[in-house]
């Protein structure tokens, strides 16, 4: 594959892309890249990276920083673009406003911007003003957790997902997570305006955490997330697909289970992410596409839904098996790739 840019000191990249689809650019490619610059002046490192002209031979790229207000030295790493195809672009990223070296205590605010011309605003970003004149919405303010706080083995430290209905762009659907006396909350809201306003919670989650949206072509939201369920009872992490088409009413679709209730069943955390940082969710026409980290454990106790295996296992025995299909391995986390219609 061809190298477009190298970079240094960018913390999780987050990649959207689209072709335009009329106008002067029509046929263009256009990339955005949403990261944390931990070069960027002032502390306020969220970044969007967008190239007009992605598909060119020597394509270019202007760093926009997104974030307006001060921070406490950095935002979050979870930045998250989304494009729709009329032009529109929204991110949302963590404002840290303050952080406590010996807690490792967060104050943050979750900060939705905007941008109406794919970028290319004379001031990009900046089409959602707060109430305190400053570019970006702050859809939740002084929510708090803790960095690197640990829930089933994983690490937690904030978590971020939008999406854009692409039949509407004035459509917006917005995951987060902060800390409550509960668990580790994923809470879930939508706008009807681009931006402007956001619904009270459709959904809250305890102990979830890797929350992925997306939305198809018939106005279908899916959010894909990973959850202990029950901390009390030694419990699976659990895999879910959720479906909604008004935002109120959510099917569950079960897709997996790492299960911990042996020490043959779970493998032990040897470095984090254990799990990982995030997952993925993308729809393409009426179906979801995701893919979600999980114990390969060959135990169809643990897929619902049923899967299918790339390396060699044994699944009456319920062991992995080396590259001669008789040697055992140890079980370990594979990436786990699924499709529903």
């Amino acid at each position: 594959m061809e190298v477009l840019k190298d970079s240094t000191d960018q913390d999780q990249p987050w990649a959207q892309a689209t072709t335009v689809r009329g106008g002067a650019d029509v046929g263009k490619e256009k990339f955005y890249l949403g990261y944390n610059d931990l070069a960027a002046p002032g502390g306020r490192t969220a970044t969007v990276d967008l190239s007009p002209d992605a598909g060119s031979v020597n394509p270019n790229f202007d760093s926009i920083r997104i974030e307006r207000r001060s921070t406490s030295g950095q935002n979050g790493p979870q930045i998250r673009p989304v494009v729709h195809d009329d032009g529109t672009v929204y991110a949302v990223f963590y404002g840290w406003r303050t952080f406590s070296s010996i807690s490792k205590r967060v104050r943050a605010d979750v900060v939705v911007v905007r941008d109406d011309s794919g970028g290319a605003d004379p001031d990009p970003f900046a089409a959602l003003v707060d109430d305190d004149n400053f570019a970006g919405v702050r859809v939740a303010r002084d929510i708090t957790f803790t960095w690197n706080a640990t829930l089933g083995q994983q690490r937690v430290g904030g978590d971020l997902s939008i999406a854009v209905d692409p039949n509407d762009s004035s459509t917006v659907y917005l995951a987060w997570a902060d800390q409550r006396v509960a668990g580790h909350m994923l809470h879930i809201q939508r706008s009807t305006d681009r931006g402007a306003t956001w619904s009270q919670e459709l959904l809250t989650i305890t102990n979830g955490k890797n929350p992925a949206l997306a939305i198809n072509s018939e106005s279908e939201v899916g959010l894909l997330y990973q959850q202990v369920a029950d901390l009390d009872t030694n419990p699976p992490w659990e895999t879910h697909l959720r479906r909604t088409t008004d935002g109120l009413a959510w099917n569950d679709l079960l897709l997996a289970t790492t299960p911990a209730t042996t020490p043959s069943a779970i493998p032990p955390q040897g470095f984090q992410p254990y799990l990982g940082d995030y997952d993925y969710l993308m729809a393409v026409g009426q179906e979801f596409y995701g893919i979600f980290s999980a114990n390969n454990r060959p135990d169809l106790a643990n897929f619902p839904n049923e899967v299918s295996y790339q390396r060699n296992a044994d699944f009456d025995s319920r062991r992995l098996l080396a590259r001669d299909g008789d040697t055992p391995v140890p079980i370990s986390i594979d990436p786990f790739f699924f499709k529903v219609p």
